[in-house]
């Protein structure tokens, strides 16, 4: 065994719209089912200079945006230690890892997803050239970017997928992400535009937040509205019913606020735009029967999905907006990762 090369991946965000919040007992398992929009844009660009050969010690250097990460160095050895039972050649591995984001932080996109899947992409490129096997293994890429970063595992396919066990989609598994067939239309392409109208970090971590979940009194009633909503998202993918689609989209973003809200200490993520910003759009929607709705990540910042025949439409919404904000992030739905560089050699 013996192998050196470089391998590098872009992996995109997502934006769940049945939302992941709240987590059962295991590693990274979901309390409820989640249902993402693959984004195409907003992207991790990961390279990874590696060399594997039986005898020499495991070392890990990270570089995150032009310097050098300890803090998540700590976290790949963690991540590794885990997914050594499918990479047991992670032991003889020295990897040095360079990432960045073309997107900012804290605007509203999950970046965990987009970087840990990223990562992820590449240790499976790496792992088929040592097996020498060139057939692509997409729940075990899911898989192993669980382990790092449960929204991570959605992010290795698209346009819309699935994550988490539930009766209502046959394959959906705890343990991977599974693509939506049978999608409308209507669906098959989503623009979403990012209103950021904060860009401080987090005063709590996701996982802090899902967390809050274990003693809330509201989970119960959580995993039953999630059934509720998953056969309604289902239906309104598979037919192109665009209210339904944004009535199920818009209870989802609030309900994972309320949530927040209510949870033991009162996690309060929104700003005064923010309100104002969901105001404003309905409005408009009512006055000009424009398709738009929108959904909120565990943060500020609102994303706002419509078709391409409401583009005009959006832009002057948009234009004329007595709402203010930093920036405006143009995206929309997504296929996945793309490989950008695989050299290697066996020595």
């Amino acid at each position: 065994m013996c192998i050196k090369g470089k391998i590098s991946f872009s992996s995109p965000s997502n934006i769940a719209i049945i939302k992941y919040w709240g987590k059962e007992p295991g590693d990274q398992i979901p309390m409820n089912p989640s249902l993402s929009m693959t984004l195409d844009k907003c992207r991790s660009f990961t390279k990874v200079d590696y060399e594997v050969k039986k005898g020499i010690s495991t070392s890990v250097e990270v570089i995150f945006e032009g310097k050098r990460s300890t803090e998540i160095e700590a976290k790949m050895q963690r991540w590794f230690t885990k997914i050594s039972y499918f990479y047991s050649w992670l032991k003889y591995a020295r990897l040095r890892i360079e990432s960045y984001n073309n997107f900012p932080h804290s605007a509203g996109i999950a970046s965990s997803a987009s970087g840990m899947s990223a990562l992820a992409m590449c240790l499976s490129a790496i792992d088929d050239h040592l097996r020498k096997n060139g057939a692509e293994n997409l729940q075990l890429q899911s898989n192993i970017s669980r382990l790092g970063s449960g929204s991570a595992s959605r992010s290795v396919m698209g346009p819309w997928v699935i994550w988490g066990e539930t009766e209502d989609y046959q394959g959906s598994s705890n343990d991977h992400a599974v693509l939506v067939s049978d999608v409308h239309r209507e669906f098959e392409k989503l623009n979403d535009t990012i209103i950021v109208v904060d860009k401080a970090p987090k005063a709590i971590s996701s996982r802090d937040g899902h967390a809050l979940m274990e003693g809330h009194l509201w989970r119960k009633g959580r995993i039953e509205q999630v059934k509720s909503n998953f056969k309604g998202l289902l239906k309104a993918l598979n037919t192109g019913d665009w209210e339904l689609f944004a009535k199920i989209t818009e209870n989802e973003a609030l309900s994972l606020h309320a949530l927040m809200l209510a949870s033991e200490g009162g996690m309060m993520l929104w700003r005064g735009r923010t309100v104002e910003w969901m105001h404003y759009l309905r409005e408009e929607r009512q006055k000009s029967d424009i398709p738009l709705t929108f959904t909120l990540d565990a943060g500020a910042n609102i994303h706002l999905l419509y078709p391409d025949k409401a583009k005009e439409k959006i832009a002057m919404i948009l234009e004329k907006s007595p709402v203010s904000h930093i920036e405006l992030i143009h995206d929309q739905t997504g296929q996945g990762p793309q490989k950008l560089i695989d050299e290697y050699e066996y020595c």
